[in-house]
């Protein structure tokens, strides 16, 4: 019956994909995406806007600072306008249609209101007096469909998302549908500041207002980059605004990827390496059964090939669905692919997914290179003793997963109501993993309460830090050490290190240097000679 050790032994492995595969996805992203992405973010994001306190003192706001109704609009006049509606300079008739003169506009951008229906909450009787009604949080159940306000045209009147195109949205707060109350801002810039005008007399926003979406998306000829942007200003039931953006900017495989000659001939290697792999993986599940599931190894085989499979298949969805630039330019070839707004939302949701699956992948392969590491005797002995406390560690993680969830829970109740990162369970925990990594705001928990966290702080440092992360280190140790006497005492097996040294050593003697080669060859025994462990050392050591 064949072991586990034997089923590892049994590998073809990918020697070259990690070297075809970065030059065949290379082209996915690059730092002109990221500019981009920087740039048209600072520009919506960054600006500040004045407004006026109750003493009627001038405020600096930004957009995370939006807090109120009067906020809002005055973001939307002056910011909103002013950033979409830039001329370029002698390009009269383009002002509306491009940002940063380089960047055009594939649709108009929409602004989209969901709201909430009145009366699904009750008031308790004591206080019937002070409400005459109320608004529950956002939920597709309780969403008002009907018209309102002047009750006449798409801003006053629900539409659903098949005409909206709009998708469904996770907010900071709720989950939101694609249908709503919107309207599309206008290539003129005075008929869009009319236009907003207009709704914020008539009061567009009221206290059924859940969540504002403004969403539009900009393609760059340039470098084949598209950047789909969404606005959100979400409304809680408990007042005030909470305002997010998302700027998801690809670089367009379709046009930039497929057009190189020897990034295609990569990608066909990694294409013909994945089938050549699934099919040694497949021989290996016939021949072992139930013992391939024994083996690590073998699931580091098994998701290279899963994620592999399903790159190519993304991949072949882009081929399929998105219209070639090839002999025409690349404005006409996405003008064919993107027929409406949310053609959009899945052209960039198909690019980001195939650089996510390339990152998984390519993190796999480099794992498993780790296999064949044997180069020298410490690098033997790194990788024999992770596999030695590889059980240990692993049981003694979920010992710490217990450990730290107790504290994320303890932090998520003690500070959930005033700090942001233990407001809910989730950040919770993330805040107490930044604690392991000494990165965290004590000045805002101190504030919080100074007493609490103090404790909390010491007891944490305590618990995990000292008590757990030692052992943790201890148990890496002694295996390391087992496995170093053990290496000591066995025979001693070549490395490739021997090899690359023993092929410079006849190098340095055919160019006439014989005495160093041999004083290359003396230094190398004597240092084998140092490290070799004899009984009497084994003996002095277990007494």
């Amino acid at each position: 019956m064949p072991t586990s050790s034997s089923i590892a032994a049994i590998d073809p492995g990918l020697p070259s994909d990690p070297i075809v595969r970065p030059k065949a996805c290379s082209s996915l992203y690059s730092y002109e995406t990221f500019v981009v992405n920087r740039e048209i973010s600072s520009l919506f994001v960054e600006p500040t806007f004045s407004t006026y306190s109750e003493n009627d003192y001038d405020v600096s706001l930004k957009f995370d600072d939006i807090i109120t109704m009067s906020h809002f609009w005055q973001y939307f006049h002056s910011v909103l306008c002013d950033k979409l509606y830039e001329i370029p300079t002698g390009v009269e008739k383009e002002n509306g249609t491009k940002l940063l003169y380089e960047n055009k506009f594939l649709f108009r951008p929409r602004v989209r209101q969901v709201r909430v229906e009145e009366g699904h909450c009750a008031i308790r009787n004591q206080f019937k007096g002070l409400f005459q009604d109320c608004y529950v949080p956002y939920d597709t159940k309780y969403e008002d469909k009907t018209s309102f306000g002047p009750k006449k045209g798409t801003p006053w009147v629900y539409t659903d998302g098949s005409k909206t195109q709009g998708v469904f949205y996770q907010g900071e707060i709720a989950s939101y549908g694609p249908g709503g109350f919107y309207f599309d801002f206008p290539k003129n810039k005075i008929n869009a500041k009319k236009t907003i005008s207009d709704l914020e007399h008539d009061t567009w926003l009221n206290r059924g207002t859940r969540a504002v979406f403004v969403d539009f998306a900009i393609y760059n000829c340039n470098i084949n980059v598209v950047c789909a942007v969404k606005l959100v200003f979400e409304f809680p039931a408990s007042g005030g605004i909470v305002s997010s953006s998302s700027f998801r900017t690809v670089k367009l495989y379709r046009y930039a990827v497929a057009d190189s000659l020897l990034t295609l001939i990569g990608m066909l290697a990694v294409v013909g390496f994945i089938i050549y792999f699934t099919i040694e993986e497949v021989f290996e599940i016939m021949y072992f059964r139930k013992n391939y599931i024994y083996a690590f190894w073998n699931y580091v085989d098994f998701s290279i090939v899963a994620l592999g499979w399903w790159a190519i298949g993304v991949a072949s969805m882009i081929v399929f669905k998105e219209t070639s630039s090839s002999g025409s330019s690349p404005e006409s070839a996405i003008a064919k692919t993107v027929a409406n707004r949310m053609s959009v939302e899945f052209l960039v949701a198909r690019h980001e997914t195939l650089v996510t699956l390339t990152a998984y992948l390519f993190f796999f392969v480099c794992v498993k290179i780790i296999k064949y590491t044997d180069l020298n005797r410490s690098m033997t002995i790194v990788y024999l003793s992770v596999g030695r406390c590889f059980k240990i560690v692993a049981g003694y993680l979920v010992m710490m997963v217990f450990v730290v969830s107790a504290f994320a829970t303890l932090g998520y109740f003690a500070f959930g109501a005033q700090v942001k990162g233990f407001s809910t369970m989730y950040d919770s925990v993330l805040s107490s993993l930044r604690i392991l990594m000494r990165d965290f705001d004590y000045r805002t928990l101190q504030d919080a309460d100074a007493w609490f966290t103090t404790f909390f702080f010491v007891f944490f440092t305590c618990v995990v830090i000292f008590i757990l992360l030692t052992m943790l280190v201890a148990i890496v140790f002694h295996a390391y050490f087992d496995v170093d006497v053990e290496q000591s005492l066995e025979g001693r097996q070549p490395y490739v290190s021997d090899k690359v040294s023993a092929f410079v050593d006849h190098i340095i003697a055919k160019i006439g240097f014989n005495k160093w080669a041999v004083r290359r060859r003396s230094d190398r025994l004597k240092d084998e000679l140092d490290r070799r462990i004899t009984y009497q050392n084994v003996y002095k050591t277990l007494k």
